[in-house]
């Protein structure tokens, strides 16, 4: 669903790579997250569920990062 945004080097392979996400809540500005290891299908931030979705945003020269929206 998204490319890395920060891979780990091989020399430390007990840290899980990191992705993007943006929070967005309609007209609300994102918020953005770094999210270690793989992206689930749904994340708890804040007391409210996310739910991915097959949005991304350009991050200019950096991987593209994900959008979940309110699950």
């Amino acid at each position: 669903m998204s490319d890395f945004v920060k891979e780990v080097p091989a020399q430390s392979p007990d840290e899980p790579d990191a992705h993007g996400v943006d929070l967005v809540d309609g007209d609300e500005p994102a918020v953005r997250i770094l999210v270690r290891g793989a992206l689930p299908a749904t994340l708890e931030h804040d007391g409210r569920t996310w739910a991915a979705t097959d949005e991304t945003h350009d991050a200019g020269d950096a991987p593209a990062i994900s959008v979940y929206r309110p699950a």
